[in-house]
């Protein structure tokens, strides 16, 4: 039933009153309050962790480090059958862009793509970047060192150049040279020839002029160096 509206006004006067209350207001304030307690476990350690798994020949459950011994075992059992893997590990000075391509594919054949590759080496020996020449070369020799894409191009450059009385244009060449080296491992006279780093600055014909006789014999101890 529909209250009557003196209903509805005595009643909210009523509950006026109660609110209106000093006894009541005091209560809302210093009403027991039940304890907080906070539990400290010193002997706990809170961990998050979550499993990366990776897929190569046949199996789909490897994990980080399973996955680096299988690849291993891949780059040892094809030293002499994929020929990239035996220019890495025996025949350095045959290194160049065919190499690194033929490389590349036959690893993404076999589900070692590259980024999988490098993100299991993150994961296992905490280095962030690792360049595909040393993955080869660690995969097969443990004891050879995991070194980044800047790392290897440093030592390489450093290698070639010492001994070298280099005037300032092929000092501003070599840099140029450098920072391509760090996303693509080997130099060629297509990549001087038609890469915008090296075109917009006369490309290859350039480099033939600053270099003279000498251009051939530099490329080829770049490509010495980066896979030596």
């Amino acid at each position: 039933m529909a209250k009557s509206f003196k209903e509805i006004f005595e009643s909210f006067t009523s509950l006026m009153e109660l609110l209106r209350n000093e006894q009541f207001q005091k209560l809302l304030v210093e009403y027991e309050r039940a304890k907080r307690v906070f539990m400290v476990g010193y002997e706990v350690e809170d961990t998050v962790s979550s499993d990366v798994l990776f897929e190569a020949e046949g199996k789909n459950d490897l994990k980080p480090v399973d996955y680096l011994l299988a690849f291993s075992e891949f780059i040892k059992r094809n030293e002499n059958e994929i020929s990239a893997i035996g220019i890495l590990l025996n025949k350095p000075a045959g290194w160049n862009t065919k190499t690194l391509n033929e490389l590349k594919q036959k690893l993404r054949e076999n589900q070692y793509d590259e980024n999988n590759l490098r993100k299991a080496h993150k994961i296992v020996y905490h280095k962030d970047t690792v360049d595909i020449i040393s993955m080869i070369k660690h995969a097969a020799k443990a004891s050879e060192p995991l070194l980044s894409p800047e790392e290897r191009v440093s030592l390489a450059i450093e290698k070639v150049t010492a001994g070298k009385n280099l005037n300032e244009e092929q000092q501003k060449w070599m840099e140029y040279i450098k920072e391509h080296l760090k996303q693509n491992m080997t130099l060629d006279e297509d990549d001087l020839r038609d890469l915008p780093v090296f075109a917009d600055r006369g490309g290859l014909s350039r480099f033939k002029k600053i270099f003279a006789e000498e251009y051939g014999q530099i490329i080829d101890e770049i490509n010495l160096a980066i896979a030596a």
